[in-house]
């Protein structure tokens, strides 16, 4: 009796395994604003006027600019919900932690007048992603010239692009910033050439050649 009770335990168990074995990937994971749920009852790390949206090389909007300078990131599918909820002038609150000085990890950004929020969240999970060789492939070669606004940093502090004072953000590896560090200051003039896009939120684009000047410029990788 003793032996056919402990082989049901081991069916039961191994029963239990497959079917966290087959289950939906979606069921395993955690609710889509677990991390954003954080910051909800949190007071905000910054506020006050929004100045202008930035967007990456892809076009895509992924980051705001308040009045005194700070800059808030998120993730580029938040892009158009972000645009929908507020617009340069409104003022916003943002909830999250600062990555580096005053460059914000935004969860939750409020429009304090609407109230209107938007809260981090994963993509859908039946979004298709074009691979990384055809959204390049969308690209238009752009060269710019301007004066250094600001630096702009990753996760960890890193230097990996700048921000002119149009609003044109010029990305690069953070290499570059060792490379070409007087160039990168802020009140310098900056040219650059390299692949990217510009549309009504703004101008990005990821270097491959930085200069003083447009007739200066020499390439990042050496070619």
């Amino acid at each position: 009796m003793i032996k056919g009770i402990h082989t049901l335990a081991v069916v039961a168990s191994l029963s239990v395994m497959a079917s966290a074995i087959h289950a939906p990937a979606q069921a395993q994971k955690k609710g889509p604003d677990f991390a954003a749920e954080t910051f909800m009852t949190a007071a905000p790390v910054a506020m006050g006027s929004l100045r202008r949206f930035l967007v990456n090389p892809h076009g895509e909007v992924d980051a705001l600019q308040l009045s005194d300078g700070t800059i808030a990131k998120f993730p580029p599918h938040m892009g158009r919900d972000v645009t929908a909820a507020v617009k340069p002038g409104d003022t916003i609150s943002v909830r999250g932690y600062r990555e580096s000085g005053d460059i914000i990890k935004a969860f939750i950004i409020t429009n304090e007048t609407s109230k209107q929020q938007v809260v981090e969240r994963p993509p859908a999970p039946d979004t298709a992603k074009m691979p990384k060789h055809l959204r390049f492939a969308t690209l238009s070669r752009i060269a710019i010239a301007g004066k250094v606004e600001r630096p702009m940093r990753g996760k960890k502090g890193e230097v990996n692009g700048v921000l002119l004072e149009d609003g044109t953000v010029v990305r690069f590896p953070p290499h570059v910033a060792f490379d070409f560090a007087a160039l990168l200051q802020p009140g310098q003039m900056l040219a650059a050439n390299g692949l990217g896009s510009e549309n009504s939120f703004g101008r990005a684009l990821e270097a491959t050649a930085l200069g003083p000047a447009p007739d200066t410029v020499r390439p990042i990788y050496g070619q």
